[in-house]
């Protein structure tokens, strides 16, 4: 009893230790996430997979405000983290979800292999989901796109997809709102047979698409050749050029004048030192040539960024060498947030990193108004029962802005790596 009446005491005299806030805090309507079941992350270096054959690839999509035990559904959506982050594409407005299938799962006999990267079955097909309702999606359909598909995104009704299959670069489908392809077209990249589209952005307007090339190390630029309003074309935009070491995904910014992209500088997991954020001014109608404008450093083995929707801010995530076997040096740790403000002439001030639990982040998210973000954790550090999560963080904005982890956070399927918000 007399505890009892302290601990009142100390709460009249507002003296209380803080009590954790059990609650997710992120202002939009949806959000989807996949999981890859195929591998633990160390496969990245050693090759070894490590997984249950019981358990597959997850698309997971959670409802706002979540309300415990009825705004998260979960189905099976075949999917693979072998890519740059843009495995999957979720228009803004939400509703479908379009999903590929980059790489297939391996028998279930294959337990290692000397390289994932290069000797995982070729994937070819796209999933389109249904998440109108986000506690019950549902798989609608799934057509063949290309063998060994790469990246897509969406513009409005327009999907691009890159895949490498020689002479078909680039696939472009038109499509209805049940996601029905209602036109397709297959468009000429003029690339070199030896190299291949990682990574394709499409521009703010819709009238360009930034692609990343593979062997070369270079961004190229393509217009888009219109005939009332449809899509008929491609023309190549100046000259593709070098940047980085390994340039990877990238995204515009919000007005469409700069163009960021993550360098890597070495394989997913593998690399030995900090990468780069490079930001590009792309000389639209070919007038002069496209250029590096700034690169800013970032951390060890970066998976994505994301702009916050004021175009104030960037976040990149860094997996360091969490990826590592257990047992090795890093294993498990060295994950961050790194913090940015962003000017209006393209040019990023870095604030602070944040280190976190977890390991082989790939993905990072703004909510609606910028006042949250979400992070994908491919999985933790934790024997028994393998799971990915995705967490959250709140942001503090103005001159001097910071990052304060939430709490609570939602578990999802082991191999979580691509994030979408549905605002």
């Amino acid at each position: 009893m007399k505890k009892l009446v302290m601990f009142a005491g100390l709460a009249v005299m507002g003296v209380l230790p803080e009590v954790a806030h059990s609650q997710v805090t992120f202002n939009a309507r949806g959000l989807v996430a996949i999981s890859d079941a195929d591998m633990a992350a160390s496969a990245l270096v050693d090759g070894k997979l490590l997984r249950d054959n019981s358990v597959k690839d997850k698309l997971t999509s959670v409802k706002f405000p979540i309300a415990r035990g009825a705004s998260i559904g979960e189905i099976v959506v075949p999917n693979s983290t072998l890519t740059n982050s843009k495995s999957m594409a979720v228009p803004k407005t939400g509703g479908l979800a379009y999903v590929l299938d980059t790489r297939s799962s391996p028998a279930e006999t294959v337990k290692e292999f000397s390289d994932v990267m290069k000797e995982f079955p070729d994937g070819q097909r796209l999933y389109v989901i249904d998440i109108v309702n986000f506690a019950n999606p549902k798989v609608k359909f799934q057509f063949p796109v290309g063998k060994n598909p790469t990246a897509i995104d969406v513009y409005k009704n327009e999907l691009m997809i890159a895949t490498s299959v020689p002479g078909k670069e680039l696939v472009f489908y038109e499509v209805d709102d049940s996601g029905k392809p209602t036109r397709a077209l297959y468009l000429p990249s003029t690339l070199d047979s030896t190299n291949r589209i990682i990574d394709l952005t499409w521009h703010p307007t819709g009238n360009y698409l930034a692609v990343t090339l593979e062997a070369t190390k270079e961004l190229a630029l393509f217009k888009i050749i219109r005939d009332g309003g449809k899509l008929k074309n491609i023309e190549m935009v100046g000259k593709p050029f070098k940047v980085g070491e390994s340039p990877t995904s990238g995204s515009f910014s919000e007005d469409g004048k700069y163009y960021f992209v993550v360098d890597t500088k070495g394989s997913l997991g593998k690399a030995t030192a900090n990468g780069d954020i490079h930001v590009v001014e792309f000389s639209l109608e070919g007038a002069a040539e496209h250029k590096v404008n700034s690169t800013t450093p970032v951390g060890l083995n970066p998976g994505a960024f994301a702009i916050s929707p004021d175009g104030k801010m960037m976040v990149t995530v860094n997996a360091g060498k969490s990826a590592n076997p257990w047992g090795q040096d890093g294993a498990g740790t060295g994950s961050t947030l790194s913090l940015f403000k962003l000017a209006a002439d393209g040019v990023l001030t870095k604030v602070e990193d944040y280190p976190f639990s977890g390991i082989l982040p790939q993905s990072v998210a703004f909510d609606k108004d910028g006042s949250n973000i979400a992070v994908a954790v491919y999985e933790y550090l934790n024997f028994g029962l393998r799971t990915g999560g995705i967490e959250f963080w709140s942001v503090a904005k103005g001159d001097a802005p910071t990052l304060k982890r939430q709490e609570s956070k939602i578990s999802v399927e082991g191999g979580c790596h691509t994030l979408r918000v549905v605002y």
